[in-house]
């Protein structure tokens, strides 16, 4: 079981626009620009489909669906290919200010699993994402400091570093995320080890207007210390696909 949740796991399409800019010059206005791009993630309900890919592995399809049910951003993810992972289901309740819930169902099991704080800290689809990198953070379990300006992709951005409150409960001993201000994109992400050193980089590479919202359709992750790099790609999204309540729940997945 072990063997096959360290290939699989979530893609979370993070995305968001608003008009208000807001400006991070403190360590208590970078707290409050993270909670803006949490909290303008779209509620909008869609379909997808997903391409996790790297150059060590065929690359995996996935079918998500998404949609904000009682006060959660849930996801719903289903492999299509390739046939060893096809039909294995995943379900994703994410909340800014309480725990995240997360669900497996593989073939070879007659229940559906909540995933354990080891699984999350495990690499997925064989690729350099981590399942935490892509899990929504609370906003109150980590320290914000302001850090600083940079541009990527001819966006200015504010450099705000997160630490995990508890180390011992986070992979990482520090994020630094690049916030879009303007937009209240994440675009990108810079993790560090326990001992402090750099270790992995996480960029948005393509972004597309859809349905209004410039959200990232191209997303890599570089491992700095093997050289491997791994992408997550969102094909067609569909709107108007039918989206019930009743996929998020983990009974939908013994179906």
């Amino acid at each position: 079981m072990r063997n096959i949740v360290k290939r699989i796991g979530l893609i979370v399409l993070a995305v968001g626009m608003t008009t208000n800019t807001v400006a991070a010059d403190t360590d208590a206005d970078a707290r409050e620009l993270v909670r803006k791009v949490l909290e303008a993630l779209p509620k909008d309900s869609f379909e997808a489909r997903m391409t996790v890919s790297s150059g060590t592995f065929e690359p995996r399809e996935l079918r998500m669906v998404r949609r904000y049910v009682e006060g959660a951003h849930g996801t719903y993810l289903e492999v299509s290919s390739p046939d060893d992972l096809e039909g294995i289901r995943f379900l994703f309740l994410e909340r800014a200010d309480k725990p995240n819930e997360q669900f497996i169902k593989v073939k070879a099991s007659r229940t559906a699993i909540q995933v354990s704080e080891e699984v999350r800290r495990q690499p997925f689809l064989g690729s350099t994402f981590y399942v935490s990198d892509l899990v929504m953070p609370n906003l109150d379990d980590y320290t914000y400091k302001y850090v600083g300006k940079d541009v990527v992709d001819k966006r200015t951005v504010t450099l705000v570093e997160m630490t995990p409150k508890d180390p011992e409960a986070d992979i990482y001993s520090k994020t630094v995320v690049a916030l879009d201000p303007a937009e209240l994109l994440v675009l990108r992400r810079e993790y560090f080890d326990k001992e402090g050193a750099k270790i992995k980089v996480w960029t948005v590479d393509k972004l597309d207007k859809i349905k209004d919202t410039m959200s990232p359709t191209g997303q890599k992750m570089v491992d700095l210390r093997t050289g491997e790099t791994s992408r997550l790609d969102v094909g067609k999204v569909d709107f108007e696909a039918e989206v019930t309540d009743a996929l998020f729940t983990p009974k939908y997945l013994l179906r």
